[in-house]
């Protein structure tokens, strides 16, 4: 007796979980139909951010220039054509005039020889 009873408790359940289930899907179907009416199109998404996580480079100085462009714009100055190291130095950074100017400067007032060859 026990087991029919087990059987009878066991098909319960299942008939129980498959009405739910038929419940469920078409409540569900239902509210998506309704949803799919009056949901606006979502915004763009913004453009993710390049360094999110993991390592980043440490940003070198904007100053910094080459070698060879360094030796050149210490030529320029020691020839007198600070104006034209000036620009030389503002193309190279595509920056302002006056941080090219600091950066001549710092750069006229380091004691190493100049007109190397």
């Amino acid at each position: 007796m026990s087991l029919m009873f087990m059987l009878f408790a066991l098909l319960g359940a299942v008939v129980v979980l498959g009405g739910g289930s038929y419940a469920l899907r078409s409540v569900l179907a239902h509210m998506e139909a309704r949803v799919a009416l009056a949901e606006p199109e979502p915004p763009p998404r913004p453009e993710p951010d390049p360094h999110v996580g993991g390592y980043v480079p440490v940003q070198g100085d904007p100053g910094a220039l080459p070698a060879e462009l360094r030796d050149r714009v210490r030529n320029l100055i020691a020839l007198g054509r600070t104006e034209d190291a000036v620009r030389v130095v503002r193309a190279r950074l595509g920056g302002d005039e006056a941080g090219a100017l600091r950066v001549v400067r710092r750069l006229g007032g380091e004691e190493r020889p100049a007109l190397e060859s």
